[in-house]
């Protein structure tokens, strides 16, 4: 309610403007007339109403309040009544129209809010006054009733709460009415009309609504008997004749074709709270809403919503999410009753339930069992059928529509190694399901088509209504499993936990006692496959005695399958060893069995063979392992041996290889004792192949031992072999004797001695006669790597070497003073000091060059031909060299000479020997006439 301001009004021009002004000078000379403190109030009822958009009446009613203001000082007031949300009234405006509206707010500055509170208030003063007798009656009533009112007027299932009777004049004040009612009412009207179902744009939808529906419903309520409630869907004939004919389209036809009264009143009521957000609608609710007499069977009452609302739901009238129900609107109806006829399987209920329960609720596919901590596999059933990958374990969930009897069921059961869990009877879990799925279907098919706004808001609806749909369904079949019977074999299991996942954890534990009667052999111990290692090798302290003791029960088992399967001619592989024992009665896991056949071969009790080759121990954790080739790896019992031929194998593998210790498994150490025989052999059949020493030429004996031992069975190892004294011998006097000569000091001795005489083959000319005979004859010697020969060897080499290298350094002196002479001779001419600095340079450098090479070289024949060609050719060429670099040219340049040696020249007549006196002049005259001939070619010589 408003107000007039005190703003001066604004004068206007125009006729009916100039009239207006005299009416209210009247009205005050009027007012001055009455006595003091009289006050004259106009009042306009749904001034939003009046004005709707037409801005000129707003002007109009600003001029009128402004004017009286004005012209009688305040003694003049004008009241107005208004919607509290003006925009839903008036509706979307431009900004003028906004600018003009706030001028009139202005002028209504004191503003009076009408709550709930206050139209209760009113209503209980002006309405529903009770005379005395009345009261009585009501008072008896709720001393009577009053105990109950919780019960009977409170929501629940999370709806909101709404203040109930306080006490007993307020519940005689308010009769027939109960509280929650007006602003459920207020909420209710507010809702239909932002959805747009009353008829006309500007229909009051607040506080004040509610008196005239109020009085509408007391007067019907009025002729009953004392005790009488008006009941929430009552309130719809109040606002009935204002509603669009479309928005209560299925109430009238549900008027005109249901003959259930309770139906058509849930109907009403559900149309009431379409759009209160506020208030769930689920059947406790509605029948709160419903509640129509005092002393009325609430249980009985209760039955009747839930059979009504089920009739609404089969004739499309409603839907429901879950435990709520929802008024459809016609468009929303066709929706719905497409919805409904869209065809579904049975399988794909089957399918989704499945989901929903292996995904939502169990969330696993394997079982703890409390006692040894080991999982167990299991599969999903339903309803006899199978849902997934099946195990030897199931869990086997009995639905409402299975079509057997408790006790049916029940026996179904025996014999199975599966845990029934059977769910109480709920038909609308099932119905759900199925709404959900057809819901799911007709969104994805309808949206392939073009939608009008409406259709595509519906379904945006309905699809977030059927994830919520989901969610629930989840929630209430994850409440069943949690209550559900469990059966094992025709009996029933009991159970404490109402938790799904673990009251079917609970069920397994029996079911796995029940059906693993050999489970008990593990000692309730479960095993790792980072101990297989340590029980194919015992000793190497990975796996304690104790361990071993615990599972000898479990390994004589095995033992005796692998006995029993052979003995029928079967070939056991790990596979079978695993398919046997992973199965019923047995249940072991997959880590634990392959720990226990580990032990058997470590106790040498079998024998695990892969691609036709017996595993040895430090091999047996990693094959058994790779899952993938267990059925390629074949146990067999080990055969029983001699032990003393074993021992003494044994040794004979000690002694030979010279190993600390050998396999105590017999197989084993055949085996190994094979491949080192094998390997040994290899290894003398390359020395004598590539080694150079004469006498290696003796391992041809060993040899042929060895290959006489080598390629042999398991069991001629075991059994038959009897070389080992021979090749103990041959290890003795032969190989080891040979191989210490090669890999040893004695080796070097010998290569350094064969290597002088290689290297100084040609000095050895230059010595006396049989120098090297010594050690011709060591090197020969067939024993050479026996004994202390090779220190004699030493000794003679050392002796050789030093003649050697006398040898070599006489002739490297003699040569070399020989070449220094020289260099002196050729300081001292003429050509080297008439020579230039550069070429005297050089000269020497060629000099010293000589005399390098002798010092380095360590042939004798090499040094004494270094300072031949020296004499020959190197020095005349240095005096060529000098000659023809004089530091002074001469400006009448001689030819230039060629210097030779005199050894160079050649007598023509010589003979090689010189005998007489007579072949003396002879050989002179003739070197005379050489020279001569040698000068006149114009030749230099040497001597």
């Amino acid at each position: 309610m408003l107000r007039s301001g005190s703003r001066p009004a604004r004068r206007r021009r125009g006729g009916s403007e100039c009239r207006r002004p005299r009416r209210r000078g009247r009205r005050k000379a009027w007012l001055d007339q009455q006595p003091d403190g009289f006050r004259l109030n106009f009042y306009v009822d749904e001034v939003g109403q009046f004005i709707g958009s037409n801005t000129h009446l707003m002007l109009n009613l600003q001029t009128i309040a402004e004017s009286l203001n004005t012209k009688c000082g305040g003694r003049a007031w004008v009241f107005v009544t208004s919607q509290e949300d003006m925009d839903k009234v008036v509706g979307d405006r431009t900004k003028q129209q906004g600018n003009d509206f706030s001028k009139i707010q202005a002028r209504f500055k004191t503003r009076v809010h009408l709550t709930s509170a206050d139209v209760e208030e009113v209503i209980r003063k002006r309405l529903l006054e009770k005379n005395d007798d009345g009261a009585v009656a009501l008072r008896e009533i709720y001393a009577f009733e009053s105990a109950n009112f919780k019960t009977l007027f409170d929501f629940v299932d999370g709806a909101k709460k709404y203040r109930n009777y306080a006490d007993e004049e307020h519940f005689v004040g308010t009769y027939p009415f109960v509280s929650y009612q007006f602003p459920l009412f207020q909420a209710a009207i507010i809702g239909i009309s932002d959805h747009n179902a009353f008829e006309g744009r500007n229909s009051s939808v607040g506080e004040r609504s509610m008196l005239g529906v109020v009085q509408d419903v007391a007067k019907v309520v009025g002729t009953s008997e004392l005790g009488t409630l008006a009941t929430f869907d009552r309130m719809f004939e109040g606002i009935r004749a204002s509603l669009k004919a479309q928005a209560q389209q299925q109430i009238l036809v549900a008027e005109r074709n249901l003959d259930n009264e309770l139906a058509i009143r849930l109907l009403k009521a559900l149309f009431l709270v379409k759009y209160v957000e506020s208030f769930q609608a689920t059947a406790r609710n509605l029948t709160v809403l419903v509640y129509d007499r005092f002393g009325l069977d609430l249980p009985a009452l209760a039955e009747d919503v839930k059979e009504a609302l089920a009739e609404l739901e089969r004739q499309t009238y409603i839907q429901r999410n879950g435990q709520v129900y929802e008024y459809l609107t016609n468009e929303e109806q066709v929706i719905e009753e497409e919805i409904k006829n869209v065809d579904i399987d049975a399988s794909e209920v089957s399918s989704q339930l499945f989901k929903v329960l292996s995904v939502d609720v169990i969330r696993t596919n394997k079982i703890r069992y409390a006692k040894n901590g080991q999982d167990f596999p299991f599969g999903f059933k339903l309803d006899d059928q199978v849902h997934g990958q099946q195990k030897e374990l199931s869990a086997h969930f009995i639905t409402p529509d299975y079509p057997y009897t408790a006790d049916e069921t029940r026996m179904h059961s025996a014999g199975k190694d599966e845990l029934r869990v059977v769910l109480d009877p709920d038909e609308r879990v099932l119905t759900d399901l199925r709404l959900l799925l057809k819901t799911d279907k007709y969104i994805k098919r309808k949206r392939t088509s073009s939608l009008s706004a409406i259709e595509e808001q519906i379904l945006q609806t309905k699809a977030t209504l059927n994830r919520e749909r989901e969610k629930e369904l989840a929630q209430r079949i994850q409440t069943a499993v949690g209550k559900a019977g469990l059966i094992i074999n025709a009996a029933d299991v009991p159970a404490s936990s109402l938790d799904a996942l673990g009251r079917v954890t609970e069920g397994f534990q029996e079911l796995i006692s029940r059906t693993y009667t050999q489970l008990k052999l593990l000692g309730g111990i479960t095993y790792s496959e980072q101990q297989v290692a340590g029980a194919a090798n015992p000793d190497s302290g990975l796996f304690d005695a104790d361990a071993l003791m615990k599972i000898d029960q479990a390994a004589q088992e095995v033992l005796s399958t692998i006995l029993r399967k052979t003995g029928q001619g079967e070939q056991v592989t790990m596979k079978t060893i695993v398919d046997t024992f992973q199965a019923k009665p047995y249940g072991w896991d997959l880590a634990s069995i392959e720990v226990i056949v580990a032990s058997l071969v470590g106790a040498s009790k079998v024998t695990l063979t892969m691609d036709g080759n017996v595993l040895k121990r430090t091999e047996i954790a990693t094959a058994l392992r790779n899952t993938q080739k267990h059925g390629h790896q074949v146990i067999a019992p080990q055969k029983t041996f001699d032990e003393r031929k074993v021992a003494t194998f044994r040794k004979f593998c000690i002694d030979f290889f010279d190993e600390p210790s050998a396999p105590k498994d017999p197989l084993e150490l055949a085996h190994h004792g094979g491949d080192k025989l094998k390997g040994k052999l290899d290894e003398l059949r390359a020395a004598v192949n590539v080694s150079r020493y004469p006498f290696v030429q003796q391992l041809d004996g060993p040899i042929d031992l060895l290959e006489q031992a080598v390629g042999k069975s398991d069991d001629w190892y075991l059994n038959d072999f009897n070389l080992g004294d021979d090749l103990l011998e041959a290890k003795d006097h032969v190989i080891d004797p040979i191989q210490s000569f090669v890999n040893g000091p004695q080796r070097t001795i010998y290569d350094d001695a064969a290597a002088l005489l290689t290297t100084h083959a040609s000095n050895l000319n230059y010595l006396p006669s049989g120098s090297d005979e010594a050690i011709k004859t060591a090197l020969a010697d067939p024993n050479a790597f026996r004994g202390s020969k090779m220190a004699q060897l030493k000794q003679a080499t050392d002796a050789l070497r030093g003649q050697i290298d006398s040898v070599v350094a006489d002739s490297r002196a003699a040569v070399a003073s020989t070449v220094e002479r020289r260099r002196s001779e050729l300081a001292d001419t003429a050509y080297y000091a008439a020579a230039t600095p550069e070429a005297q340079q050089r000269a020497v450098q060629r000099i010293d060059q000589t005399l390098a090479r002798i010092a380095t070289e360590n042939q004798v024949a090499l040094i004494q031909q270094i300072g031949s060609n020296f004499e020959s050719s190197e020095y005349p060429g240095l005096l060529d060299l000098l000659a023809s670099s004089p530091s002074t040219p001469s400006p009448d340049p001689e030819p230039v000479k060629q210097t030779v040696s005199v050894k160079t020249v050649l007598v023509p007549g010589a003979s090689g020997v010189l005998e007489t006196e007579a072949d003396v002049d002879n050989y002179l005259t003739a070197l005379r006439s050489a020279l001569i001939e040698t000068l006149n070619d114009g030749k230099r010589i040497t001597l």
